[in-house]
């Protein structure tokens, strides 16, 4: 029953699963509208929470992750599911993020893996439909949903070659040459950062984010790259792309030679102040180093030489390249690139050790 106030209004207190709620009014018509409202408001608060859809649940499970996940990894995963949840269900007359969580069929499920695949490779379909399995998990794991439809579909057959079988570009020793000796090529604001990054191997990112005080003791210190917030903006990230990315590559004659002509403009560019902690290579405008005014630069001066284009990410295949045609142990050269497994090494560049073993036995004399 209401009970009145000192101050004159009804105070009423009803209870739903267990916890009290009240509401206030200056009379029972007020209360008993008031009532309706919160009642209604909690239902629909239960109605999220038991039986959210789609969009609701992975908002939800997405808040829940980001202090565990990487920005630029939250912010692809978000990508991702912007691209399964905006497919059409006819059946249900609605978009796919939009159906009650506990209504995804596997019916659903492949409508989405044939709309995606229309427009995406197969190995990115897989990819987009394993994040998607891994938030189902967790709602099974939450008793959100009875069973996950995600176990039953399978993984599409990939059609696109291995990356072995279309290798990332390395540039041919003639190309080398031809490229840097380039007029254009050395006048570029970018030439250390082209030699920088043939004679180590270090990824863009990785060169944008590399500190003064990461060159000590005969050898660069990879520690950490250049990333993406979840909104888009860039900055220097706290960690390397993997825990493999964090590395050590040894200083030698001609990578020095790059540091100390970096140095040097640097000087010219920022002034005498030598700051430990500032990038050692910047962008034109002293921000911070991006891939994309690069590859635009080295595909200008691919057009000059009558060179096939490439873009920055070749030079680190070219690093790999020569490191195993002069052969560098595969192992060593997996170390250098910083990638996290020797299959991954072998898979993008086992090519050029095959061709190199054909090579040497070609060169093989034994007599018997």
């Amino acid at each position: 029953m209401p009970r009145k106030r000192k101050d004159g209004y009804l105070k009423k207190s009803f209870t739903i699963d267990g916890k009290r709620y009240y509401v206030y009014g200056k009379n029972a018509n007020e209360l008993f509208l008031k009532e309706k409202a919160k009642r209604e408001e909690i239902q629909k608060g239960f109605n999220v929470r038991k039986k959210p859809t789609v969009e609701e649940y992975y908002e939800r499970w997405t808040e829940g992750r980001r202090d565990s996940v990487k920005e630029s990894t939250l912010r692809g995963q978000i990508k991702m599911f912007e691209a399964i949840s905006s497919v059409y269900i006819a059946s249900a007359s609605k978009s796919f993020g939009e159906l009650k969580i506990k209504d995804v069929s596997v019916d659903d499920l492949r409508v989405v893996q044939k709309e995606l695949a229309k427009t995406r490779r197969t190995q990115t379909v897989n990819d987009y439909m394993a994040h998607f399995k891994h938030c189902m998990n967790d709602a099974l794991n939450e008793r959100v949903i009875e069973y996950n439809p995600c176990l039953t579909i399978k993984n599409l057959k990939r059609t696109e070659e291995k990356a072995r079988d279309t290798y990332h570009r390395a540039l041919t020793i003639e190309e080398q040459k031809i490229f840097f000796a380039c007029e254009r090529c050395q006048n570029s604001i970018y030439y250390n950062v082209y030699r920088f990054a043939i004679l180590t191997g270090a990824r863009v990112g990785e060169i944008g984010a590399l500190r003064n005080s990461d060159i000590k003791g005969g050898k660069i210190h990879i520690e950490r790259t250049i990333t993406r917030t979840e909104t888009g903006a860039y900055k220097i990230g706290d960690s390397a792309k993997t825990q493999a990315g964090r590395r050590t590559i040894p200083i030698n004659q001609e990578i020095q030679a790059v540091l100390d002509s970096q140095i040097e403009l640097n000087k010219i560019l920022d002034g005498d102040e030598f700051r430990i902690d500032d990038c050692l290579f910047k962008a034109p405008e002293r921000g911070l180093l991006m891939a994309t005014p690069i590859d635009r630069e080295i595909k200008r001066i691919c057009k000059l030489i009558n060179i096939e284009p490439f873009t920055m990410h070749a030079f680190r295949a070219t690093f790999a390249t020569r490191c195993i045609e002069n052969g560098m142990n595969p192992r060593t050269v997996q170390e250098l690139l910083g990638h996290s497994n020797f299959n991954i090494t072998m898979s993008l560049y086992g090519h050029v050790l095959d061709d190199t073993m054909s090579d040497a036995m070609s060169q093989l004399h034994i007599v018997i």
